[in-house]
């Protein structure tokens, strides 16, 4: 953020590769609940180009999703 790097063109450039960032409901809402400390991660978070991915699951604990998310073999991100 402090380079003023556009995350797109930055994950590119890493990973060599065209992509789409994705973020859960339940990182949204960890995002929303943990207030202004984190509005440049939220306001990040809401933009256009992320894919939103619906969670199952109750509550909004991210963490356990997240590892659930990526390790599952049929993974849509």
């Amino acid at each position: 953020m402090q380079s003023k790097i556009d995350l797109e063109k930055g994950m590119m450039a890493c990973l060599n590769v065209k992509c789409t960032p994705c973020i859960m409901d339940c990182v949204m809402a960890e995002l929303e609940e943990l207030g202004q400390k984190y509005r440049v991660a939220l306001r990040i978070a809401k933009d256009s180009r992320f894919q939103r991915l619906t969670c199952t699951h109750k509550g909004t604990y991210a963490d356990d999703c997240v590892v659930e998310r990526v390790t599952q073999e049929d993974s849509s991100c």
